[in-house]
């Protein structure tokens, strides 16, 4: 029989981490824990909804959903029916428009967005997020229902579990005291382990930065050999300087409660920035679908 690992527990540091049950409801506490005072708060709060929704969804449909177009539009119209009056009127419209597509059209449109491919100019782009949401309901309950006991988690960018990208890294504390690594997949939010400091995108070691937000008067922190991670932020990006590439990494370490798809959210500036430098995110997050180039 599979043991699945609950992603937010302490364990030994296992190759593959499935999500538990829990996984989007304690993703709701989270970014209701990171809305307040924030910048963002509305959207946060919206997120919070969504994935209480998730919650929802992920307990109405354990047993039955699969990967095609129907499980997706039963998802699709639980989403609707259980977000009721937190849904903004534009979502609304489009969800009823994307809803009203044949089978063809909205497999094709999941297909693309798994691939983080979407038209932020279609008529139907306030309901992506709606989409990605069904979809990761979609690919936590598959997953959770195939033997992966023969799959085999290797430092790739896509999720062994279900072929995903990557949203951000998660650090925990390993068996030896040091920080571990698991790259956490946008969909079915599996978690594999890759080393410390690499990049998903293109393996390079050598060419890395870290970036976090401070405060602009505040002083630099001096380096501890000793407690290399006591001055690290929650929410860091690491950028590559061999593939341009750049991906969140988010620190149990400092926040124990802290989540993969909502510290990245709540942390959208450091992208921003980023993107200004020249680097391009690896991956995406299905609650935020930026207008692309």
């Amino acid at each position: 029989m599979t043991q699945f690992v609950d992603a937010a527990a302490p364990a030994a540091t296992p190759a593959l981490r499935l999500a538990g049950m829990t996984v989007f409801s304690r993703r709701a506490e989270r970014l209701l824990a990171l809305a307040d005072g924030h910048p963002m708060r509305d959207f946060l709060l919206f997120c919070a909804a969504l994935a209480r929704a998730q919650h929802a969804c992920l307990a109405t449909r354990v047993e039955h959903a699969v990967a095609d177009s129907a499980s997706l539009r039963q998802l699709l119209t639980l989403l609707q029916r259980h977000l009721d009056v937190e849904l903004p009127p534009d979502s609304h419209s489009a969800l009823l428009c994307l809803l009203a597509l044949d089978d063809a059209a909205l497999q094709a449109l999941a297909d693309a967005l798994r691939h983080g491919q979407y038209d932020a100019h279609s008529p139907l782009a306030a309901a992506w997020p709606l989409l990605g949401a069904a979809l990761q309901v979609q690919a936590t309950i598959v997953v959770r229902q195939q033997d992966i006991a023969a799959l085999t988690a290797s430092e790739t960018e896509c999720c062994p579990a279900c072929g995903g990208l990557p949203v951000a890294s998660v650090l925990r504390r390993g068996d030896s005291g040091h920080a571990v690594r698991h790259v956490c997949c946008s969909l079915c939010a599996s978690e594999w382990h890759v080393s410390r400091v690499k990049c998903v995108a293109c393996g390079n070691t050598r060419q890395l930065q870290y970036r976090s937000l401070a405060d602009r008067d505040a002083a630099a922190p001096q380096p501890d050999r000793k407690q290399p991670h006591a001055h690290r932020g929650t929410q860091e990006l690491e950028c590559c300087d061999s593939c341009h590439g750049a991906l969140k990494v988010v620190s149990r370490l400092q926040d124990a409660q802290a989540d993969a798809f909502a510290d990245d959210v709540a942390s959208l500036a450091l992208d921003l920035l980023a993107g200004d430098a020249g680097y391009g995110r690896i991956g995406f997050n299905p609650y935020f679908l930026p207008a692309q180039d």
